[in-house]
C-alpha cells in the first residue's frame, strides 16, 4: 500500500471511475465554487453530505478519505483556533486575562474547519478515481484555449503529473529514511520541537540528493525519448465523452443552480 494518499488512484468497479476526467474535473470545480458560495451551516452542512455519499458512490474504503484528510488536520486546526480565539462574536463563554472565548468564534472556527473538510473530501474524490494520466490529459484539454495566450498549458500539466507521482515517491524514501536513522537509534517522534529539528537533519541532506538524482534519471529519460519544449505531442489513449459524462455535467449544474437559489 502506497505510504501517501495523494496522487493515489484506487480502482473500484463504480460508475464513477467510467467517467471521463473532464465531466470529473468540471463537476468538481463547479462543487467547488458551490462551497466557497456557501454562507450558512445548513447548506454547508448539505455541501458536507453531497461529498460524503459521492464517497459511498466511488466504493473505495472511507479510509482512504480519513488518510487523505490527515495531514491537513494541523491547519484545519489552526484555522478553527485562530477564529475561537480571535472572533469576538456572540455569547462570552470564558476569558482569561485578553483571550476571550465567545460562541461566535466557535461557531466561524467550525464553519472554515468543514468547509475545508468538505473541499479536501471532493478533491479527494477526484484523485482517488481518476488515473493521474487521465487527470492531467483531462486538465490539458479544458486549458488548451489558453495555447492561444501564449501560455504553456503542456508544460504546466506535465509539471503538475510529475509533481503528483513524486509525492508518494519522496513519502516512502522518507519514511525508509526514518525507520534508518530508528534503527541506528535515532528519536524524532519523542521531545521537544528542538530536538526533533535536529533528529531531521540526518534525514533531510539524503533526501535531497535522491530527489536530484530522480530528477536527474529522468531528465535523462526524456531526452532519450525526444522530448522537446513546445513540441505538438499526441496522447496514446484518447479521451471519449459518453452519454453518462453529458448526464453527470448537467446533473452536477442542475443541483448547483438547486443549492444557491436554496441559499
Amino acid at each position: 500500500m502506497a505510504y501517501s494518499i495523494i496522487g493515489q488512484y484506487v480502482p473500484t468497479e463504480s460508475f464513477i471511475h467510467r467517467l471521463d476526467p473532464r465531466s470529473k474535473i468540471i463537476s468538481v470545480f463547479t462543487l467547488a465554487i458551490v462551497l466557497f458560495l456557501a454562507g450558512t451551516f445548513p447548506t454547508l452542512l448539505f455541501m458536507a453530505g453531497v461529498s460524503l455519499i459521492l464517497a459511498y458512490l466511488t466504493r473505495i474504503p472511507f479510509y482512504y478519505y480519513v488518510k487523505s484528510i490527515k495531514p491537513i488536520l494541523v491547519l484545519i486546526s489552526f484555522f478553527f483556533l485562530f477564529h475561537l480565539v480571535f472572533t469576538r462574536e456572540g455569547t462570552e463563554w470564558f476569558s482569561v486575562g485578553a483571550i476571550g472565548i465567545y460562541s461566535g468564534g466557535a461557531a466561524k472556527g467550525a464553519f472554515v474547519a468543514l468547509r475545508i473538510l468538505t473541499l479536501l473530501m471532493f478533491a479527494s474524490f477526484l484523485t482517488l478515481t481518476t488515473k493521474v494520466t487521465d487527470l492531467t490529459d483531462g486538465l490539458e484539454w479544458l486549458l488548451s484555449p489558453l495555447t492561444r495566450l501564449k501560455i504553456p498549458v503542456h508544460e504546466m500539466v506535465l509539471m503538475m503529473s510529475i509533481a503528483l507521482r513524486y509525492i508518494p515517491i519522496l513519502t516512502e524514501e522518507t519514511d525508509k529514511l526514518t525507520r534508518a536513522q530508528a534503527a541506528r537509534g535515532a528519536d524524532i517522534k519523542s521531545g521537544s520541537i528542538v530536538s526533533r529539528l535536529k533528529a531531521l537533519q540526518p534525514l533531510l541532506l539524503p533526501l535531497i540528493i535522491q530527489s536530484f538524482k530522480r530528477a536527474d534519471t529522468m531528465a535523462h529519460a526524456m531526452e532519450a525519448r525526444g522530448y522537446q519544449l513546445g513540441g505538438k505531442r499526441t496522447s496514446l489513449r484518447e479521451l471519449t465523452w459518453k452519454r453518462l459524462d453529458t448526464w453527470t455535467l448537467g446533473f452536477t449544474f442542475f443541483a448547483a443552480v438547486g443549492i444557491i437559489l436554496w441559499k
